[in-house]
């Protein structure tokens, strides 16, 4: 670990005290749910979050475009129990009413070195809150929350943000009413060691794949492999500082700028996934996936845009420029 990270976790406790107050001033700007609830929409969303810090950003992108009816929380970057909470909050500052569901576990994950401390930040919303909180309490059977959240829903949509776990069980439920499913990452047959949604719980991700008649209009949307020494399609300071400091973009913003070290050093993996739902343009199919294909300055112009979008009717890029 280095020093840095060290550093910020011990000056946790002394941030939270500001947290505390910088979270009252977020709920103070709660009034767009109504009118953003009324928006039309193709169909319901549900979003499947393994609740890493890129995925807190793909829900920024989400939140002013599509109404979210449900999220289930799988295990990977964060746990169920923390990441649940963690989203919650998260939520709570935006136009969402959406119902969070305890999704599954894998039963055999790799041994990362790396994500004891990865979960440890997002659990925690980069430091936002001081400590992770397990939702605690018990709760109805997966399949039977996701039914009851998608209840009168017609279509869903589903955008799945992490590990297969929690799809496998409740996907097969939803089969004739499934429109569009978006996954982050790759397809089994060109899954590589990275790619962590696939890996972390593989017998769940194979048997994703077998469900060609449920999947058999899947997309699934990564960035163009780094070849060089430096990192691409990266979050920077910049980006982050140029989100709002109200509703939503601003606990992005205040969250992502108490620990630069947890994300500088990672990608915008499942923001620009969310991106590609809301709207398909500046990607393109690369083998069996699709990857951005506008420059990484013009895609973290894009994000920033959509994050700091008003609530309400979908945000329509065709007549919005994006600042620089």
């Amino acid at each position: 670990m280095r020093l840095s990270k060290i550093a910020a976790r011990l000056a946790v406790d002394a941030r939270a005290e500001i947290a505390c107050c910088v979270l009252a001033l977020f709920f103070s700007g709660m009034g767009a749910s109504e009118a953003h609830a009324g928006a039309s929409r193709a169909a319901c969303l549900l979003v499947d979050t393994d609740v890493g810090l890129d995925d807190f950003r793909a829900f920024g992108v989400l939140a002013p475009a599509r109404r979210i009816d449900a999220v289930v929380v799988t295990e990977g970057i964060s746990s169920v129990e923390r990441g649940h909470t963690a989203v919650e909050l998260l939520l709570s500052t935006g136009p969402s009413s959406a119902r969070v569901i305890s999704g599954e576990s894998a039963l055999h994950p790799p041994d990362y070195d790396w994500l004891p401390e990865a979960r440890a930040g997002a659990e925690r919303l980069n430091g936002f809150i001081a400590q992770a909180i397990s939702a605690g309490g018990s709760e109805a059977s997966l399949r039977a929350a996701v039914a009851k959240s998608l209840r009168g829903c017609r279509r869903v949509d589903v955008l799945v943000l992490g590990p297969w776990s929690s799809f496998v069980r409740y996907g097969p439920m939803l089969r004739r009413r499934i429109g569009r499913v978006v996954a982050s990452g790759r397809p089994l047959p060109e899954v590589t060691p990275d790619d962590f949604n696939c890996v972390y719980d593989l017998p769940a991700c194979t048997r994703a794949y077998a469900m060609r008649g449920l999947l058999r209009d899947a997309v699934w949307v990564d960035l163009p492999t780094d070849s060089g020494d430096s990192l691409t399609y990266a979050p920077t300071e910049e980006m982050i500082a140029r989100l709002e400091e109200t509703r939503l973009p601003g606990l992005l913003r205040a969250a992502f700028r108490l620990d630069p070290s947890q994300w500088l050093e990672t990608r915008l993996w499942d923001d620009s996934v969310a991106s590609y739902l809301i709207d398909a343009e500046g990607f393109a199919p690369v083998g069996l996936h699709l990857e951005p294909v506008i420059g990484q300055d013009e895609l973290r112009a894009r994000l920033v845009g959509e994050i700091n979008a008003a609530p309400g009717p979908r945000f329509r890029r065709k007549t919005a420029r994006w600042e620089r």
